[in-house]
């Protein structure tokens, strides 16, 4: 029994649902787009079909578990360890057979999910059911949105809510199992205990059981099993282990140390492996023993100062070490004039006592132990929970400082985001987005963009880079557009949209950052790129005012703004429908006034790009006679068909000919 938290994302989800949604029984199903908008958007057509990006209102997407899941691995027969206590799961499974849902409330890491999927793996082998994640974006938690299927198991992980739930959240998620309960399918909620509280939690009591991990040692010995190493199940009744199995550890920790023992060449290596499972903690505890302040030797305080100064910082230039360590000092309220500094133990003296080893310019602590600096770090955070946010403040100060050159600040940073997501650390990550500004944003970008995939995490961080984007501050809007315009984007790609078309509502028309992680997208996934904003201006733009409107109008103009996303507006364009859309949303552009210049730049933009296209220019200049059919309009377009010296640009003389044409004869059209 393994937690999903345990294992590695698997890159192959997308966060698009590759399940077409059943229109008798899925609220969320979207439209067929046409045959023609198929074959235009090329691989990724079927796939936007599947899912629909909304900017607003609540929804959810629906991430498939299958046998490259770790956790459905995890569950099959032979390999599922149950847990500690054997009558948890079957009484689980006999309220989720009777009411559609059960909530499993055990800690990130106990092998929950495992045991979801076993649970409901079991509960519908007659009709081998297909199984799915839920992932929700909310605004607040409710069960609307939530589909109801046939024959379908889900998983929902309620774990770091956004918001405290509606008071009837709860009686709401037993009534929606008990209507998955009459066509055959199953809901299992998964929960911890410090955020399962409160009267909406009340209710589901009769559906919720308390679990906790399998037991250890039996666990290890499980996945040696299964990754091959059956010939090290012998080494667990070393004495070595001895404390481990008092202890007792949990799924995510019993699953850690079965890596390391499969990982070491030999038995010979097994004192290190232990040592390396309990973070070197004998090891880290000498470091920061105390120290005699006498004869220019340094103070316990000062060697244990440089210590985390080095693990922050491992690999990074002595200066940086010295200086990060000096920072923490000033923070702790030592006083660091140039007399205190120069009457200290001298900087050499300092890393000497912390046992800090010198290459060149740069320093390490003792490289014979692997991940000894990560687990300084965690040590630190352990040990001195009071001490969490000047910690948090300090660490990323270091990474933020212009005086640390860029590449120590990155090994500062990387250093943050493994301490965050080994402890499920939240305010170290939101201390990274909001403190690594300006130069050093692309820091945080590279930190989010890691942790947005993390499979414990993940969630966490992508719910944050949907607040951010409707944030009214402009560092974390562009901080969103980078981590959406990138690798990440790149990999969920409906995901990023949402985030991307929220920003674009607080974004200048036309903002350079927008047009380039548009372009991104349309690179990578077309078909979905053009569905999604079709679908917006379709919902939102003929909305007189609103966030929404704006927002789909920015990320239409954002999209037009490229070369690669002009091209494909016109290829959509060629259906009927979308083409309606795309003129609407031209014109009304052109009638909003801190959009004229953005669009008036791009028009002209398409000029200077078709004017002498023989392929494309007659497409073109139907489509935009069609935008400036409307007199009104016409005042726009006198300041691009003039150019320097009153000289006619025939390009825009074309169009606006063609204009009159389409007015007229549809005033006598509507006349007849």
């Amino acid at each position: 029994m393994s937690d999903r938290s345990s294992e590695a994302p698997d890159p192959t989800y997308h966060g698009i649902d590759p399940v077409a949604p059943r229109a008798d029984e899925d609220p969320a199903g979207t439209p067929m787009l046409t045959a023609a908008n198929l074959h235009q958007y090329g691989d990724y057509s079927v796939q936007a079909y599947h899912y629909a990006v909304h900017l607003n209102g609540d929804y959810v997407q629906t991430l498939p578990i299958d046998g490259r899941d770790p956790a459905y691995q995890a569950s099959e027969d032979g390999r599922f360890v149950e847990p500690r206590e054997p009558d948890r799961l079957p009484d689980a499974a006999k309220i989720l057979e009777a009411h559609g849902v059960v909530v499993l409330c055990a800690p990130a890491g106990s092998g929950r999910r495992t045991a979801a999927v076993r649970l409901l793996r079991r509960a519908a082998v007659p009709r081998e059911a297909e199984l799915f994640d839920l992932e929700p974006e909310w605004a607040k938690p409710g069960t609307h949105c939530l589909p109801v299927r046939s024959a379908t198991g889900f998983v929902l992980d309620l774990t770091d809510l956004p918001d405290e739930p509606p008071a009837r959240f709860g009686q709401d998620l037993v009534r929606h199992g008990a209507a998955l309960h009459k066509r055959g399918s199953f809901l299992v909620v998964l929960a911890t205990p410090s955020d399962w509280q409160g009267a909406w939690a009340d209710a589901t009591g009769d559906v919720t059981v308390r679990l906790e991990s399998p037991r250890a040692r039996r666990l290890v010995e499980t996945e040696l099993d299964a990754h091959g190493h059956t010939d090290r199940v012998a080494w667990l009744t070393d004495e070595k282990l001895s404390p481990i199995w008092e202890a007792d550890p949990s799924a995510r920790e019993a699953c850690r140390l079965a890596g390391l023992l499969g990982a070491v060449k030999g038995r010979e290596q097994l004192k290190e492996a232990v040592d390396r499972f309990e973070d070197w903690h004998a090891t880290v505890e000498k470091l920061l023993s105390k120290r005699s302040a006498v004869d220019g030797s340094t103070s316990l305080l000062s060697t244990r100062v440089t210590v985390w100064a080095a693990a922050l910082l491992d690999g990074g230039r002595r200066g940086s070490v010295v200086c990060a360590s000096d920072d923490l000092l000033a923070l702790l309220g030592q006083d660091r004039g140039p007399a205190d500094v120069l009457t200290d133990a001298t900087s050499s003296r300092r890393l000497e006592a912390a046992e800090i080893e010198r290459v060149g310019d740069r320093v390490h602590h003792n490289r014979s132990c692997q991940g000894l600096p990560a687990a300084i770090l965690r040590h630190l955070w352990d040990e001195f929970p009071t001490q969490h946010d000047l910690l948090t403040r300090w660490a990323v100060g270091v990474a933020a400082h212009r005086s640390v050159p860029e590449d120590d600040a990155r090994l500062a940073s990387e250093a943050l985001l493994r301490l965050a997501v080994r402890r499920h650390d939240r305010s170290v990550l939101d201390a990274l987005a909001t403190g690594l500004t300006g130069p050093r944003r692309i820091l945080a970008v590279e930190a989010l963009t890691t942790a947005a995939t993390d499979a414990e995490l993940g969630r966490y961080v992508r719910n944050r880079l949907l607040n951010w984007a409707e944030s009214n501050t402009a560092e974390k809007v562009d901080l969103v557009v980078d981590v959406c315009g990138g690798p990440w984007g790149l990999e969920q790609p409906a995901l990023a949209l949402t985030r991307l078309g929220k920003a674009a509502g607080g974004k200048d028309f036309g903002a350079d950052k927008l047009v380039d992680a548009f372009r991104e997208l349309v690179l990578h996934a077309p078909g979905l790129v053009a569905k999604t904003v079709v679908q917006w201006l379709r919902k939102h733009g003929a909305e007189a005012d609103g966030k929404a409107h704006r927002q789909a109008l920015g990320s239409f103009l954002a999209l037009v703004s490229s070369d690669t996303g002009t091209d494909l507006v016109l290829a959509s364009a060629r259906d009927a429908t979308s083409r309606e859309h795309f003129v609407h949303a031209w014109q009304t552009l052109l009638s909003t006034n801190d959009a004229v210049d953005a669009v008036l730049d791009q028009l002209t933009r398409w000029q200077e790009r078709f004017e002498y296209d023989a392929d494309q220019r007659n497409a073109v200049i139907a489509l935009l006679a069609e935008v400036f059919a409307p007199p009104r309009l016409r005042l726009r377009l006198d300041r691009l068909l003039v150019a320097d010296g009153a000289v006619v640009r025939p390009f825009w003389r074309d169009i606006l000919g063609h204009a009159m044409q389409q007015y007229s004869l549809a005033r006598k059209v509507s006349e007849a």
